[in-house]
């Protein structure tokens, strides 16, 4: 499993996002092709200090690999501003202050009438705690579903937590076998800072993807994975892994990296799954994923063939000196970034998963059974 690319940034915070005005940071992107071309979907950090969905395309016919620019969907009255793919949930919503980590999928629902009929959702974390790290209140997991006049929000949170674990975060979901199958993260809060994180993934199914079977443990706490994105292959399943990142640059934090695991169905026992394959290492990377990865996604584009992958993930950029680099931005005619505790960039890598010469160690399945 070899890294074919250099890791290359797509949306950084620290250069901004012009022409873009309203967004001071972006993450989690989760991309497919959808109707001949490929989107990507994405949380965006608001300059009213909430987060909503936004979306960005890529040109008919381009391909994952060509590296062609991205461009953020827009308003057409407002064209230097992001458009999210709905509005803000109002005063008193569950996730009135934030939406999070999109995770879409196509998928058939059932009509009241009884008819069978294909739906296209995107599940996400929302919240209405004003912080997100070391947040008030739990986070809880609600979808968009998809209508003749655009994204519409389902009212209610679909998976919430449990006295163990309050917020449950981190949506990855696919349709398989008349299922929907969703891998999420349960945590009993997001990490502050000078805090360890502690999660684990679980996952549950659904026959219409509303109501939800009692989530069991899938990977437990003592990994720390945090993210489990699967990828449908025809031949198999795919499972990318990355645990919490260290945003705030912490010593003793759990390794940042990518691992790889496998499974010839969407199973959610772990067994059935190989062992966690380390396949890129945030410590040896340019400076603006040192700190690791999270709200990876991992696509197959069928013009590559073979085993390539894309990686489309969210890098946390090594501490910096916000004074300092404001000041050599400033002696480089360049516009200072805006100040905050950590800065992201949405990155891409492509990996060749079937070459020879295995990296990293593995982690066991048996060691992903049950936690506390």
């Amino acid at each position: 499993m070899e890294t074919t690319t250099r890791p290359r940034a797509i949306f950084s915070m620290l250069d901004g996002y012009r022409p873009i005005t309203n967004l001071l940071g972006a993450g989690d992107p989760n991309v497919h092709r959808i109707d001949g071309r490929w989107w990507m979907y994405f949380g965006g950090f608001q300059r009213d200090f909430t987060n909503n969905l936004f979306s960005a395309y890529l040109p008919a016919g381009a391909r994952l690999g060509d590296g062609t620019a991205w461009t953020i969907t827009t308003g057409s009255a407002r064209p230097g501003r992001a458009a999210p793919l709905i509005e803000q949930p109002a005063r008193g919503e569950w996730d009135r202050r934030g939406l999070h980590e999109p995770c879409f999928v196509s998928g058939w629902k059932q009509t009241p009438d009884g008819e069978r009929v294909p739906c296209r959702r995107i599940y996400y974390t929302g919240r209405s705690s004003r912080r997100a790290q070391g947040n008030e209140t739990p986070y809880a997991i609600g979808f968009l579903e998809h209508t003749p006049d655009g994204w519409r929000r389902h009212g209610a949170p679909v998976v919430t937590g449990d006295s163990a674990n309050p917020s449950t975060l981190g949506p990855k979901v696919v349709f398989a076998d008349g299922k929907w199958r969703m891998w999420f993260r349960a945590s009993p809060h997001e990490p502050a800072k000078g805090e360890q994180p502690v999660c684990e993934i679980r996952y549950t199914e659904s026959t219409d993807g509303i109501t939800w079977s009692p989530p069991w443990p899938f990977h437990s706490r003592e990994h720390s994975f945090a993210h489990a994105y699967v990828l449908q292959r025809p031949d198999r399943c795919e499972m990318l892994l990355s645990t919490s990142p260290n945003v705030f640059g912490q010593s003793r934090y759990p390794e940042q990296g990518l691992w790889l695991s496998t499974s010839a169905g969407p199973s959610g026992d772990v067994r059935d799954w190989s062992k966690p394959r380390l396949l890129v290492g945030a410590a040896g990377g340019p400076a603006w994923l040192r700190n690791g990865f999270f709200g990876a996604s991992l696509c197959a584009d069928d013009a590559d063939g073979g085993g390539r992958r894309h990686v489309f993930f969210t890098g946390v950029h090594a501490s910096i000196d916000w004074p300092r680099y404001a000041l050599r931005s400033l002696a480089a005619l360049r516009r200072p970034p805006v100040p905050a505790p950590f800065y992201f960039t949405i990155g891409h890598l492509t990996l060749d998963i079937d070459a020879p010469g295995a990296a990293g160690a593995e982690r066991g399945p048996e060691e992903g059974l049950a936690s506390s």
